[in-house]
Parts: C-alpha cells; sequence; structure tokens
C-alpha cells in the first residue's frame, strides 16, 4: 500500500478517524485507494505511475503523499460529524486535485518519466500509394 491507515493521522485526529470509519478500517482503505486511483489519472499522462506508486517510505513525494492523503480525507470527511473543520479540508482538497491537474496539464514534477513507444505516440502519418502515371 502506498498510504497506511496510520499515515492519515497528520491530516485528522485518531479519535475523529476512528469516529467516522467506526472502527472499519475498509472504509479508510477504500478513500485511500479511490485518492491513489484519482493522482494517478492525472499523473499517468506523463509520468510512470506503477513506479512513483511502488515507493514505500521515505523514497516517496513528500509532496504527492500530502495530496493524495488531502483527497482520502476529503472522502472519508462525507461521512463525518460537524465536529470536521470543512473550510480547512475543503481547501486543502482544492489545492492537491488543483496541482495534480497542473501537472496533469504539463507542469514539471520530480516523478519517473513515462517511457515512449512506438505505439503510444499520439498520431500516425500515412500515405496513398505511389501512383505511376505514364504519358
Amino acid at each position: 500500500m502506498y498510504i497506511e491507515i496510520e499515515e492519515l493521522r497528520t491530516h485528522v485526529r485518531e479519535e475523529e478517524l476512528q469516529e467516522i470509519i467506526r472502527n472499519d478500517e475498509t472504509i479508510a482503505l477504500a478513500a485511500l485507494d479511490a485518492a491513489i486511483e484519482f493522482a494517478k489519472s492525472k499523473l499517468m499522462k506523463h509520468y510512470d505511475t506503477r513506479a512513483i506508486f511502488n515507493h514505500k517510505g521515505s523514497e516517496r513525494s513528500p509532496l504527492l503523499v500530502k495530496f493524495v492523503k488531502d483527497i482520502a480525507i476529503w472522502e472519508i470527511i462525507g461521512l463525518a460529524t460537524p465536529h470536521i473543520d470543512y473550510n480547512d479540508k475543503k481547501l486543502r482538497y482544492d489545492d492537491a486535485v488543483a496541482w495534480l491537474t497542473a501537472v496533469y496539464k504539463g507542469m514539471p514534477a520530480d516523478f519517473p518519466v513515462k517511457e515512449e513507444t512506438s505505439s503510444s505516440s499520439s498520431f500516425n502519418l500515412i500515405s496513398n500509394p505511389k501512383r505511376q502515371n505514364r504519358y
């Protein structure tokens, strides 16, 4: 797993998280999976997402980890109680989405670049067969 449930403690208090998920870790895991999938969809245009999301611990990009957690927390607090500061979480979610969208549009990021193959080119050049005209 790219991010463990315990790592969400930097973004939400443990008691708040447990109150929301009610000791059902599958809820948090589903939110993390959705956040990772969202990030992959934004990064896969230019970057090797398999290499990025196979990193563990300190090998991971701290900024990407932060943004994936922001997105996951936003997914989790949809089930939350009024104790959560929605404005802060919404701002963090919007920042994460904006950054990932900017990377998708071509903003450079320090990630492994996707290998280009001849079959992955965006266009093909073809022409009609050469004609043999005789006069």
